[in-house]
Order: structure tokens, then sequence, then C-alpha cells
């Protein structure tokens, strides 16, 4: 009896701390706001999960309400409202917020503010009544250590031959990236399908120059990284034999390592600096049809799982961006509708079990996946699978973002609708701020909150401790002052290894202090302060990446003091003359890098040596990535690519007409060359011309027959090959040709 007693006494106790959060709150006017906060979270700080509801007692008082998060003073700025609630006279309105949404970090209470249209005034003394965030359910995180912008399908779409679906996709991208440089994102991460690509070769590179050309025009100056989709591997949608993805390798930043764009595959990870947090970045590798066959090949899953084995447990946060969601498994999609058509990826393929398999085994795991185009509101957002497995966020689009209207999914193009996520990391949560990115605004109701752990790098944290100490090596010992430099090597063992980026790193965290010649070898970014960019530095010299530290830029670069103002001005105007020729290369991280810094100079006016040597190592950075690509630079002088045509018609005689802007070669172009047949017995002709001069060309039989108009890029030894015909033009894919 006693025991039953005990229990019935324990469970009011619990009870009543669960009504204490549903507290009425201010009825000044006959209006009261409370709070009920329900599922298995209840008790926790920062999760909003439950019903909020405004109950009206007078008919002078009934009508229309904004529901909004607030501080102590108004509404959160950037927010959107949470809701709105037309009550009646005698009646209570109710809005739920659903599994695992958030309540900001900044908010203090709720604000109901009544008006037939959004308030201009939303601060706490317009309020009709308010509701105050019990202490309790206050999220308290300090500043995020990070932020980054999750997006994804911008889409962007060459409409030339007809298929108008996505109007405003170049609008959207672009309102997007101001959006993004606004909220000062560190970097973007993408799931997927940067282009269209319905039509083939003929619009893909098209597609992605568009892409490249609006991120190189725009003021978002960070790091872009992208995940693969299906209608990134360069496949003609009514085709069923896929093309590989060299295009998407060479047009786009990836990692902006060489090593990774020279082994022609579209997955990688990026390890974030500040945290030591770990991005991996997949790719649809089975052509345009989701469901249909596998979309991982074995390499890619066996590349994956010894990733999640090598990070498990290392107490960082693991972000999976990925494109096509599981049918049935998963956000984004339900086993019947709203989804408009089926191509989430089947968990009978095998590569899609396998993938499962994985997520199951790795709960920690956080997976980004686009695809669906499905908005926000729509609330297919959040899953793990009932706790069986890691945690799953579906993004909307950037261009077409599809709505749910009446229960069923409407593709009619909406100008102003594009969406994605501001994402906050934090010590304890990750916060993925749902949000319209071309109103700027965060949608409470699409915010998630997902407890995580991780910290940064500079902090005296066990984490940051190595498994087994490197005792062995030297601890630093005075070496002689006259002795030269080795940059990189911090223990002075006399070599350069992964042993003194670790070194670098326990003396961020003040477990083990470099002095004297070991800290000026390890200072190898250039800079006076030894910091976590130096221990990246020295990952990017042992994987190749570079081939030398950019202290020594600085050491063999000519001062301002010597070059005088001229040659400031120089370097400067080849920066930029780099930026604009070379914009193909926006989204690798050395362009971006250069082109910050050029904003950055043209708004301080700053002229120093520091300033001249810095900017000469960026531009040599960028410089040194188009070399690695195939690409030219434009400060190659006289330099030329060779162009080849396949010649499937066999004309027997072939023009080349080029044009850039109102430059041109005069129709029909000039003759190029033949040099001989390929494998199925067609006709192979080349061309030599000055790389960045033009940027569209056609090939003709200068009489009549000819190529629809072509993007020409400033790769060397680009092919094309005729395929299909649109309106009596050929139509072409591009390789690559191997003299």
């Amino acid at each position: 009896m006693k025991k039953t007693i005990a229990i019935i006494l324990a469970m009011l106790v619990l009870l009543s701390s669960i009504v204490c959060t549903a507290c009425v709150a201010n009825a000044a006017s006959g209006v009261t706001l409370a709070y009920s906060f329900t599922g298995e979270e209840a008790n926790k700080a920062g999760f909003a999960e439950g019903t909020i509801s405004l109950k009206v007692n007078n008919s002078s008082d009934a009508g229309n309400y904004y529901l909004y998060w607030a501080d102590a003073n108004r509404a959160l700025g950037g927010y959107r409202y949470i809701a709105t609630l037309n009550v009646s006279a005698g009646s209570t309105g109710t809005y739920k917020m659903l599994d695992h949404t958030a309540i900001p970090p900044m908010a203090t209470q709720i604000i109901a503010i009544k008006g037939s249209s959004v308030p201009s005034n939303k601060t706490v003394s317009a309020a009709a009544a308010t509701y105050a965030i019990p202490q309790s359910k206050r999220l308290s995180t300090g500043n995020a250590i990070y932020s980054f912008g999750a997006f994804s399908d911008p889409q962007l779409a060459n409409d030339s031959y007809g298929e108008g679906r996505y109007p405003y996709d170049e609008e959207h991208w672009a309102a997007a990236l101001e959006t993004f440089a606004r909220r000062n994102m560190d970097f973007l991460a993408s799931s997927g399908d940067i282009v269209n690509d319905q039509n083939g070769g003929q619009t893909y590179a098209t597609e992605y120059k568009r892409y490249q050309k609006l991120l190189a025009d725009s003021s978002y100056v960070n790091p872009v990284w992208e995940c693969n989709g299906n209608h990134d591997v360069h496949v003609n949608w009514k085709s069923s034999s896929p093309v590989l993805n060299a295009p998407f390798v060479k047009g786009t930043g990836l990692d902006s390592k060489a090593d990774t764009i020279k082994a022609n595959k579209a997955y990688f990870e990026i390890t974030e600096p500040t945290t030591g947090d770990h991005f991996i970045f997949m790719a649809q590798e089975g052509g345009f049809y989701t469901n249909e066959g596998n979309q991982f090949s074995d390499a890619q899953l066996a590349w994956l799982e010894g990733l999640l084995k090598k990070y498990h447990g290392d107490g960082k946060n693991i972000f999976i961006f990925e494109h096509a969601n599981v049918e049935g498994w998963g956000s984004g999609d339900k086993a019947t509708s709203p989804y408009y058509y089926d191509l989430g990826m089947t968990k009978s393929q095998a590569s899609t079990a396998k993938f499962i398999s994985l997520m199951e085994t790795y709960k920690e795991c956080i997976i980004v996946t686009g695809h669906t185009h499905l908005e926000l509101s729509a609330h297919l957002n959040y899953s793990d699978n009932n706790g069986k497995s890691a945690v799953m966020m579906h993004n909307s689009a950037i261009g077409g973002v599809r709505r749910l209207v009446n229960g069923s999914v409407n593709r009619d193009p909406v100008k102003g609708l594009t969406e994605g996520y501001f994402v906050d990391v934090y010590n304890n949560c990750v916060i993925f701020n749902g949000a319209n990115l071309w109103s700027d605004e965060i949608m409470p109701d699409c915010t998630y909150i997902i407890e995580t752990s991780t910290s940064a790098l500079d902090k005296p944290v066990e984490t940051q401790k190595p498994t087994q100490k490197p005792t062995e090596k030297p601890t630093q010992p005075p070496a002689p002052t006259e002795a030269p430099a080795l940059y990189g090597d911090a223990d002075l063992d006399g070599d350069v290894n992964i042993t003194d980026a670790t070194y670098i790193q326990l003396h961020l965290a003040k477990i083990e202090v470099l002095t004297g010649q070991g800290l000026t070898n390890a200072k190898v970014s250039g800079n006076d302060e030894l910091t976590i960019m130096d221990t990246t530095l020295i990952q990017q010299f042992l994987a190749k990446v570079i081939d030398k530290f950019p202290v020594e830029n600085t050491k063999a670069s000519k001062s301002v003091a010597s070059t005088g103002e001229g040659d400031f001005a120089a370097l400067l105007a080849s920066a930029k003359g780099e930026l604009s020729t070379n914009y193909t290369y926006s989204s690798y991280d050395q362009y971006q890098a250069l082109k910050k810094y050029v904003k950055q100079i043209e708004k301080t006016g700053e002229k120093t040596e520091t300033t001249y040597n810095k900017l000469n190592t960026l531009y040599e950075d960028l410089k040194a990535i188009i070399t690695a690509t195939g690409g030219l630079s434009s400060g190659d002088v006289g330099s030329t690519i060779d162009v080849y045509f396949t010649n499937v018609p066999n004309c027997s005689s072939v023009y080349a007409y080029m044009w850039k802007d109102s430059t041109n070669n005069s129709w029909p172009g000039d003759a190029m060359t033949y040099v001989g047949t390929n494998s199925e017995s067609q006709k192979i002709y080349k061309i030599s011309i000055p790389a960045g001069k033009y940027d569209s060309i056609i090939f003709s039989n200068g009489s009549g027959s000819q190529t629809v108009n072509l993007t020409l890029g400033s790769s060397n030894n680009q092919g094309y090959k005729t395929t299909t015909q649109t309106s009596g033009k050929y139509n072409c894919e591009t390789y690559v040709y191997a003299p």
C-alpha cells in the first residue's frame, strides 16, 4: 500500500512540473496565453514540442492574432511569426509545435499581437497577451561556435529548349547568396542538384556556368561545398544510360583539393577547422532515376563506413550531406501522398539497404537530404525513425519549391519562395533554423534542435588529446638561433608529418607548449600568431594539396615598401582579373578566399607589406588550383587551349565559330584541322585558340549543317561529340581528348 501511494505521489510531482510550464500569462485585455510542453523532451531546455493556447474572453477582443518568439522588449529580429490564430469570444485557439522544434536561445517569452495583417509594431508593449517561458525551458548556449548555410536543389535550368519549369531559379539563387552573406555564414553546404540538365550535354555546362557566375558576382565570400544529386550526374533524363559526372567534378569546388579532382569522384569529406567536426559529402552514382538501381557504389559505401568507424565516439559532430531521401524511411517523404512521384531511393536496392544499416549503427550522425523540393511548412523535415537511426533532416529547394495545397503537391512556381537552413552549432546542440531565403526570415515552426556535443579546438578538453601521446618525440629542446626554419616541423624531428599538426593542437589546447625554433617552424601560415589554420595547412601539405606553405610565399614575395603603390595596384588588378576571367572556379575555396581579401582591401584601402604579401599568396593559390584542374590562368600570357570536335555527320570540312560578348571570329569561323579518327571510325578535328578569348562555340560545315550553341570553357583538350538533333541542329556531349 505504501509503495502504491509513493508511486502516485511521484506521478503527481511529475505532472505538476509539466502543468507548471502551461501556466497562463498576461490577461490584461481579456486575452490569455498558455503553453503545455509535451513529448519525451518536455522538461528539456530548448525543446518547443507542445501546444500554445490563446484564450479570448470578450467579444471586443475576438479576432486574428500573430504569435511571436520575443525577448524582454520585442519580437526576435529575423524571425517570422510562429503562427496566426483567429479566435472568437469565449473560445481558445491552439497551435501545436512539433517534435524537436526549437525555442530560440534568445527567447524569453511569447507575445500575441492582434491584427488583420502582419503588425509593424512588434514590441512587448503592443502585445495583447504574453507568456513567460519557464527558466528551465530557456536555452542557454552562448554564441554559436560556427554557423553554416544548408541549401539544396538550386536546379538552374537552361530553358532555351522550352521547359520553363523553374522561371525564378537564377533570382532565387542570387537572393539566397545575399541572405547567406548578410547572415555571415562561415560556409555553405549543399544537398545537390545544382543544375537541371534535362536536355543533355548541350545545357549542362551552360547551367553550371550560370551557377558559378551568380556565385562570383554575389556578396558571399566564404567556402561552398556541394554534394552530387541525380541531376548533377550529367545524364539526359530521357536516357537510361548515365554519363560520368566529370563535369560536376571539374565544374565545382568539391573539397578544393587537386587529388580529389584528379580522382574523378564526387564524394569527399571536410574537417570544420574551428571544432574538428566532420562533414561528409556523398554522391548519387546511379543516374537520374534514383528509384532504379544502386545509387552508391561499393567503393563509396566502403569509404563512408571507414569514416564512420574512424570518427565514432570522438566527441565531434558528424554531418552527412546526401541528395535523395529513402522512400518511406526518414524525413521528407511519406509512404503515400504527398510525394509527387516515386523517385526516393528504394529499400530493395542493395546500396540503400547498406546505407540504412550504417545509419542505424552510427546514430550520432546528422544526415541532410534534399530532392523532394517539398516546402518546409509541410513539416516532413525531422526524423530519427522513432529512435532507430541517425537524425535525418529534410531540406527544401532554392529553385522550384513544391507546396502542399489541400493535401496534394502543387508545383506552380512562386517567386520569392525559396528555402533552406541557417545552422548554428553550439557545444551541446545543433539548431537548424528553417528559413525563407528570399525574405531572410526564420520560420519558427520549421526550426529544429538536436542534442549533440562538440567543442572548439583551442579549449583544453580531453577530446583533443591523442590516443597515445607521442612521448618518444623531443620535448622542445632549444635549437640554435641560427638554424634555418624547416616550416611545419613543430616537433623538431627533422621531418614534417602528422605529429607536427598534433603538437600544434596540443599547444592551442595548452597541454603542450611550443617554444623557440619549434614555434617558429609551426607558424606556416605566415602570421605572427599560431592558430588552427597552421594545423590545416600542414594537413594540406601532407595530402599534397599544396607544395609549400604560405609563409614561404611570404618570404619570397616582394614587399610594398620596395615596390611602391604602382606594384600594389598592378597586383590588385591582376587578382581582380583572375577572379573575372576564371569565375568558373568560384566555388573553390581558393577563389572565395581571394575574392574575400580583394573586397577587404577595397573596403579598408590598406596597402601595406602584410596586405601585399597575403594578396600575392592568395593570388598564387588560385592559379595553382586552376593549373591542378587542367585550366589556364589569366596570368598565362599568350597561352592557348586545344579544342576537338568528333564529326559524326562526317562533313568534309569543319569550321569553329566562336564568340564572347561582341567579340567573334566571323561566320562560319576558322577552319579546323583533321587529326585522325576514333575507335568508331569517326573523324576528329582540332583547333587551337587563345585561352579566355571566347566563351561560346558552334561547329559547322560552313553551309548548313551545324551544332547548337555550346559553352566553351578554359580547359585544355576539351572535346565535343555530336549526338541527337534539336530543330535540325546537332546536340553535343563533352569529353576530354587524350592526345
